[in-house]
């Protein structure tokens, strides 16, 4: 009878495996830094996860880090993996460094042998910067933005076949165009980088590094262009940039104006100070003073 009993549940674990349709391919998913990611499990046989193992390797790494075993996330793991409710691995705040193979597969018991193939996905990371400091970043300076993608090929590599990179330079989106400054023409590469030349129109401006695969825009990234001291700025030889306190707001003011503002506010002052000292009563004079003021002259006849 017990006999009976496994050979039933073997059956049954064998038909809800090939139910799976597993097929061994290899999903390539794309992500940016700092978004978050699940990566699909295909040929999971327990519906509670007790049977799923994720394991990842690093791209030119042969040593294979087990993240999730029969279920239960590594307790080194927690803090940025989760695992679904289908048994997919959530990936939390995306970093370049979680690039590589992560491959699920399963075990129906904790000392048995894998069953089944494996069901490998592999996750490519999207990164942007400015290789010029953000603090330097002002019109009339040089700004060169680098894209690259991490994947389990490595970084700055041959792209997979069919990806390509590309910058959007226009504010669209939809067609890049001629642009003042150099790009990289080997979009078969996974790091490009663009140089331009800053005006002033460019502050707080977006600019897009987009990857496509097989023709298919997949995945795009931006990098804002701010200006650290714009305020200064002055955009007119007669104006000046003036902000009202407690607010972000700047004002421009001809010159003319506001020496004429001081100028009304001194002459103010003085006819103020003037008024006041003619205003005041006269001062009362000591016992002494009044005392010499009441003497009498005699002249004496001779």
């Amino acid at each position: 009878m017990a006999d009976i009993h496994h050979s039933f549940l073997g059956l049954l674990v064998t038909v809800l495996y090939l139910l799976t349709g597993v097929s061994g391919e290899t999903l390539s998913m794309f992500s940016r830094v700092g978004d978050d990611v699940s990566l699909p499990c295909n040929n999971v046989v327990y519906p509670n996860c007790s049977s799923t193992v994720w394991n990842y390797n690093r791209a030119g790494s042969t040593v294979t880090i087990e993240v999730v075993a029969l279920g239960k996330i590594k307790d080194d793991k927690t803090e940025r993996l989760s695992l679904g409710s289908d048994c997919s691995l959530h990936v939390s705040n995306v970093r370049a460094e979680d690039a590589g193979r992560y491959t699920c597969q399963q075990f129906l018991t904790e000392t048995g042998s894998q069953h089944g193939g494996d069901a490998p996905v592999d996750l490519s990371v999207l990164t942007i910067s400015s290789t010029t400091p953000v603090t330097d970043l002002t019109p009339d300076a040089d700004m060169t933005l680098r894209c690259s993608l991490f994947s389990f090929m490595g970084h700055g590599t041959q792209c997979i076949s069919g990806v390509s990179l590309s910058w959007v330079l226009n504010e669209t989106g939809t067609e890049p165009q001629k642009y003042s400054g150099s790009q990289d023409p080997q979009h078969s590469s996974c790091d490009i980088t663009l140089t331009v030349t800053l005006q002033k129109k460019d502050n707080n401006r977006k600019w897009t590094c987009t990857l496509t695969e097989k023709g298919n825009v997949k995945i795009s990234i931006d990098f804002t262009s701010t200006f650290s001291d714009i305020e200064e700025n002055t955009t007119d030889s007669d104006d000046v940039i003036s902000t009202v306190p407690g607010t972000s707001n700047a004002v421009k003011l001809p010159i003319s104006h506001i020496m004429l503002f001081v100028a009304l506010t001194i002459m103010a002052a003085i006819v103020t100070i003037h008024t006041s000292r003619r205003s005041r009563p006269p001062k009362a004079l000591p016992p002494q003073a009044e005392e010499a003021s009441g003497i009498e002259f005699h002249v004496l006849e001779e």
